[in-house]
This record gives C-alpha cells, sequence and structure tokens, in this order.
C-alpha cells in the first residue's frame, strides 16, 4: 500500500468574484521510503499540495489517503493527531521558539503528544542530525544551519512515517545547504518518506522523483537522475560528512566557515567593549594625575611663575595640561561610543550570524575601543612628562 495517494485533489480560493484553482484535479501516489521533490514557479500549487499532504488544510474536492485512511473523513482532533504522530515538517524560517534551548524545541511534539520523559526523545533526534553538543544553546546562539538541523530533529522527534520540507535550504548557503540535503539523504536511506518543495533546481536533483507542477497541475512526474540526464549533470557537490564508519545516525560536518567566522567577530566586539570599559578606568586614572599634578604645580596662573616662586616654563606646563585635558575629555567620549557600538554588534552576531552588520559594529567597535585606550594613556603620559619637568 502507497504511503500517499492522491485523486483528482482540487483546491479552490475565492478573491471577490474570481475563483483561484489552486489545485486542479491532482493525482499523485508515493510510496513508502520515497524522497519526491516537488517543484514549480511563484504560483504553480506546489505549497498548496504541501499544506494538504500535511493535513494544514482540507481540500475542495478529490481524495486524499494516507497510509490508507481517509483524511477528508478526519475531524479538525484527529488531524490534528495526524499532524502530531504522522507528519513531520520542516519550514524555511525554522520556526523555533527563540526562548527555549534546542532541545526544548525538539520536545515541543512530544509536549503536544503527552509523552514522558521528552528529554531523552529529544537528545535521541538531536544525534541523528549531529547536534547534541548544542542541545542547551538556544537559537539565536545557532548558525543558519544548526537552526535548521534543530527544526529537522524537532520535525523526526516523533518518528513520523511523512516528512514534510518547505523550502529547507532557501535561507542558507550552499555549503549548509548541502549538509541539510546529506541530512536528508541518510534519514531517507533509514526509511523516512520525504517530501520536500523547492523551487532550485540542483536542490530537487538530489531527490529520488521530481513532481514539476504548473498552474495547479502537475506537468512532469521523472525520475531525478532522468531529469539530471536531460539537463545535464548539475547536481552540485556533495560535501562529505565526519560520520564514524558504521554509525547509520547523521554526522554531518559541522559548518566550519559561519562558526568560526562567528566566533572571530564575537570575539573582536568582546575585545571593543573592554577596550571601551578600560579607557573608562584611564580616564578616572588621568583625573586623579592631573589633581596630583595641580598639587605639584599650584594654581594654574603665570603669577605662579616669577622672582622667589618655583621656576617652570610656562609653555610646557599650559601644552602639557591642555593636552592631557583635550585627551582625557575624548577618551571618555569614544569609550562610551566603544561600549554602545560594541554590545549593539554582538547583539547583532547572536541573533545573526554571518551578517555583515554585526562584523562592521564590531570593528568600529574595536578601533573606538583602541583610540579610547591609547588617548588617556597619552594624557597621563604627558602629566607624568610635565611632573619630571617640574622636578628637575
Amino acid at each position: 500500500m502507497a504511503l500517499i495517494e492522491v485523486r483528482g485533489l482540487t483546491k479552490l480560493y475565492r478573491m471577490g468574484n474570481t475563483v483561484v484553482h489552486a489545485l486542479d484535479g491532482v493525482d499523485l501516489t508515493i510510496e513508502r521510503g520515497e524522497f519526491v521533490a516537488i517543484t514549480g514557479p511563484s504560483g504553480s500549487g506546489k505549497s498548496t499540495m504541501m499544506h494538504l499532504l500535511g493535513c494544514l488544510d482540507r481540500p475542495t474536492g478529490g481524495t486524499y489517503l494516507l497510509d490508507g485512511r481517509a483524511v477528508g473523513d478526519l475531524s479538525d482532533r484527529d488531524l490534528a493527531r495526524v499532524r502530531n504522530k504522522r507528519v513531520g515538517f520542516v519550514f524555511q524560517t525554522f520556526n523555533l521558539i527563540n526562548r527555549t534551548s534546542a532541545a526544548e524545541n525538539v520536545a515541543v511534539p512530544l509536549f503536544y503528544a503527552r509523552k514522558a520523559n521528552t528529554r531523552a526523545a529529544a537528545l535521541r533526534a538531536l544525534e541523528r542530525v549531529g547536534l547534541v553538543p548544542r542541545s542547551h544553546h538556544n537559537p539565536n546562539e545557532l548558525s543558519g544551519g544548526e537552526r535548521q538541523r534543530v527544526a529537522i530533529a524537532r520535525a523526526i522527534v516523533n518518528d513520523p512515517a511523512l516528512l514534510l520540507a518547505d523550502e529547507p535550504t532557501g535561507n542558507l548557503d550552499s555549503r549548509t545547504g548541502a549538509q541539510i540535503m546529506d541530512i536528508f539523504r541518510r534519514l531517507n536511506e533509514q526509511g523516512v518518506t520525504i517530501v520536500m518543495v523547492t523551487h532550485e533546481p540542483d536542490i530537487a536533483r538530489q531527490a529520488q522523483r521530481i513532481v514539476q507542477m504548473l498552474d495547479g497541475k502537475i506537468v512532469s512526474d521523472r525520475p531525478a537522475a532522468e531529469v539530471a540526464a536531460e539537463e545535464g549533470d548539475g547536481r552540485p557537490r556533495k560535501w562529505t560528512t565526519d560520520a564514524a564508519p558504521g554509525v547509520a545516525e547523521a554526522k554531518p560536518a559541522e559548518p566550519i566557515g559561519p562558526r568560526v567566522l562567528t566566533a572571530r567577530l564575537m570575539r573582536g566586539a568582546t575585545a571593543g567593549l573592554v577596550c571601551g570599559l578600560l579607557a573608562v578606568a584611564l580616564w578616572v586614572a588621568a583625573i586623579v594625575a592631573q589633581l596630583v599634578l595641580q598639587r605639584v604645580y599650584g594654581p594654574m596662573d603665570m603669577q605662579s611663575f616669577g622672582p622667589g616662586k618655583p621656576q617652570m616654563p610656562p609653555l610646557p606646563f599650559m601644552i602639557g595640561g591642555l593636552g592631557a585635558c583635550l585627551a582625557v575629555t575624548a577618551a571618555l567620549v569614544l569609550a562610551i561610543l566603544a561600549i554602545v557600538v560594541s554590545i549593539g554588534a554582538r547583539r547583532r552576531i547572536r541573533t545573526e550570524p554571518g551578517h555583515w552588520r554585526g562584523a562592521r559594529r564590531a570593528l568600529v567597535g574595536l578601533i573606538l575601543g583602541w583610540v579610547a585606550v591609547i588617548l588617556p594613556v597619552a594624557g597621563i603620559g604627558v602629566s607624568i612628562v610635565s611632573a619630571l619637568m617640574k622636578l628637575k
């Protein structure tokens, strides 16, 4: 018995006086263990097909059998059970809960299924996507590829019969997308049936079958190898993984590039923050040095220098005092800017790893921090030199 049997499936939407045929009499059969890619331009009906296969919507007409069960006859409560236990979803935008850890995100379907010991099952799902070491991190502490792997783990935590993926590589770079596709292939080898919607031809060719839609109808349903041979082998290079021999679970290589970049940017932003705080401390030290200098020089006026009074060239004194004052004042302003910019850079890097704005803010914060440190040091140095001149 096929896992999915669709006959004459129709979905109509009314927009004013116009009737839109999102699906127009679609017939489709998907066997257990298949990996099928659904492609087509925007408005072709592939997303509507995904929603109907995932029991997120009801068809206007036709029949849909999921594992031999007529979905159209189910109540809303029964549809919810099917979505929770029989179907797993992977979305382009991940749809993770930002304030909870990766393990807790994966455990959400288990919570709704009222299962006990959800953490152990969540960790097993994370192990299948090679992400156990990051299980305690929140989504904003993970790269885009890692967040998608958490979403995949959440989709398979209940061991669903069907895994639906809607543009799973749409928000990822090519290398990370290749790693996600490697996970899908390994899951498919373990017996998971996968239906993936994508508009990327090179991603679609990595499935077993390619179903092409246009204007709510299926216009082509062929093996991916046949499509690749006809169009020329445009398959992307498969990235190897670090899985040990004999290990069945997927162990994809960590996305080293984005993670290393994020770590370096975070170190730069942290350095800028530390420099800003250090500059504030040096500013206080410079003020103290100025007070000491005033005690050595006495009142800062020209009458302090004359017959019978401490002899001190007034020009170096004035230049030194003015330079030190300007240095510490500028240092304070730059230190505050460095702290604000560095904190903003750290926040940006955490929420959007690899984003160019985070890199720019980290660099600006680091430069401001260093300048803010140098200025009070120079001011203190001028004060010390002026004091030494006085002692001479």
